[in-house]
């Protein structure tokens, strides 16, 4: 019968595991040493060698000739223990056997000495898969077990293993391979097959299997069956239901270029290829990713796992991006790809998502007209000219200072009861207090309940709040209003004020309005 890579090509010795010089020459020293211990903790990602390493660990403490902490792999007890016939060496799925009864079980059968072997061996993968109360029946044998007994746990969640467990064995992390050593790892497999491999190819399954070299063996498994006898890039990304570099490459362009209807037309293409819309999405994070870590690093082709000439071609789309855009890319395809796992349905979501990548950061999506953006970037040429101009008289308050105009005379109080007389509310000025509030956060306490009035050329304001006036008398933020209402409203409007504390009394109410606009307050300018 066919046995698949990873099975075929497992480590029989430390010296053979990949990728994890932390975990085995630790192990094979205390081995060589005698400072062997009761209980041991593996805990990292998938197929990184957790399994692997407590077989060979099993092989070790029980291998009639050792050689230099590793097992002979000739003796009985090797061979044994690698067929499965040594019954000494008893490897427990914590997943379908979390029970406290499973647990007590294991604690009766510790008691006997070994059949065949130096140290009955308990191999417990998924270990945090087991149930609170198992954990606490486990707990006893694992602080004081038996001189012949070993554990080893294996697990991916280390979180999840109880404090009072996790105190009494000896931990061993497995990092994630380097996607350079299981390339290397795939091109020795592939030259003992006899089956030629390309070095972009394996680089990219090593890529696509992040650390886990089972992951690895079991895609060039299928490459090879897909193949005939020559695995290229191409191969692989077939294999593995990835979308082109190319494709990747112009929707990124799509997204620089602002062009949504090109981008939802690749994704059309993709998807009447069957392609994976979730996928897709993901490999669209891993791409911006990567044009991330070029427009931050100094040396990113250490991290990045690409051919050269896709480097240069990224490379190229990142100096070309700001950092921010990039950074926003991510955070909303994450977002989309989210919802997709959530059962959103996964083509609308990815053109949702198309629509939002090719819109500016306020949310409105750009037109792909020549003509328009000729006549836009007119206007933001005027816009930027004329903030830059003078602004026309204010009516400003009485400063001690120097104005930007120079003051006249206030008008008289009957020109003023005209202008009162004239007045409607204006209905936009909440609009402008917001937006001034951008320009200095002290404006929406200032001019908060402030009313304005809106009569002739003349924006006339309405508060019981002397800061309101304060910050008028400031030049910078009185022409920032204005200019504020100009872009508003479209027109141009001076500033003034619509009653003054000292004004006289009278029996008409405008004219005591009218009797307020003494020296103190906000002068009248021309425009």
């Amino acid at each position: 019968m066919y046995r698949v890579l990873y099975r075929k090509y497992r480590p029989r010795f430390f010296a053979d595991v990949i990728g994890q010089p932390q975990v085995t020459e630790t192990l094979r020293n205390e081995l060589k040493n005698g400072r062997l211990a009761h209980a041991y903790l593996f805990t990292g990602s998938r197929g990184t060698g957790k399994t692997t390493c407590s077989k060979i660990l099993s092989k070790a403490v029980n291998c009639l000739n050792p050689h230099d902490g590793d097992p002979c792999g000739e003796c009985e007890v090797c061979r044994g223990i690698d067929d499965g016939s040594v019954l000494d060496v008893v490897e427990i799925d914590a997943a379908s056997n979390n029970g406290v009864d499973d647990i007590r079980t294991l604690r009766e059968e510790a008691n006997f000495t070994p059949a065949d072997t130096k140290y009955r061996v308990y191999i417990i993968d998924e270990v945090h898969m087991l149930s609170i109360g198992a954990f606490n029946a486990l707990l006893k044998t694992l602080e004081e077990p038996p001189e012949h007994v070993l554990f080893i746990l294996a697990t991916t969640e280390v979180h999840k293993i109880p404090a009072t467990i996790l105190s009494r064995c000896q931990r061993f992390d497995f990092h994630r391979i380097a996607p350079a050593d299981i390339a290397q790892r795939l091109e020795y497999v592939c030259q003992n097959e006899n089956i030629e491999i390309d070095h972009s190819a394996a680089l990219l399954a090593a890529g696509i299997a992040d650390g886990a070299m089972r992951d690895a063996l079991s895609l060039l498994d299928q490459c090879i069956g897909r193949s005939d006898g020559h695995i290229t890039e191409e191969v692989v990304r077939k294999t593995a239901g990835l979308a082109d570099k190319s494709h990747l490459l112009s929707l990124t362009k799509s997204v620089m270029d602002r062009d949504s209807a090109g981008f939802i037309l690749t994704i059309d293409e993709l998807y009447k290829n069957s392609k994976d819309m979730a996928r897709l999405c993901e490999e669209l994070i891993g791409h911006f990713r990567g044009l991330m870590l070029m427009k931050t690093m100094k040396q990113p082709r250490q991290i990045l796992v690409m051919a050269e000439d896709e480097y240069q071609k990224a490379h190229e789309q990142a100096m070309a991006m700001p950092l921010a855009d990039i950074v926003r890319c991510i955070e909303l395809l994450q977002d989309s790809e989210e919802k997709m796992l959530r059962g959103a349905n996964r083509r609308i979501e990815m053109e949702m998502a198309a629509v939002r990548l090719c819109s500016d950061s306020s949310g409105s999506a750009s037109v792909k007209d020549p003509a328009i953006e000729k006549r836009v970037a007119e206007l933001e040429r005027v816009i930027l000219s004329l903030k830059q101009m003078p602004a026309p008289g204010d009516v400003p308050a009485r400063s001690s200072g120097r104005s930007m105009h120079p003051p006249v005379k206030r008008p008289s109080n009957e020109q003023m009861a005209e202008l009162r007389k004239n007045a409607v509310p204006m209905s936009r000025w909440p609009e402008v207090i917001e937006e001034m509030s951008r320009f200095s956060p002290t404006i929406s306490a200032g001019f908060s309940g402030s009313k304005a009035y809106i009569s002739g050329d003349f924006i006339l304001v309405d508060s019981d709040k002397d800061i309101c006036f304060e910050q008028l008398r400031n030049a910078e933020l009185r022409n920032r209003m204005r200019s504020t209402i100009r872009e508003l409203t479209g027109q141009d409007y001076k500033l003034g004020r619509y009653a003054y504390p000292d004004e006289q009394k009278a029996d008409d109410p405008l004219v005591q309005f009218v009797q307020r606009f003494s020296d103190a307050g906000v002068k009248t300018e021309e425009s």
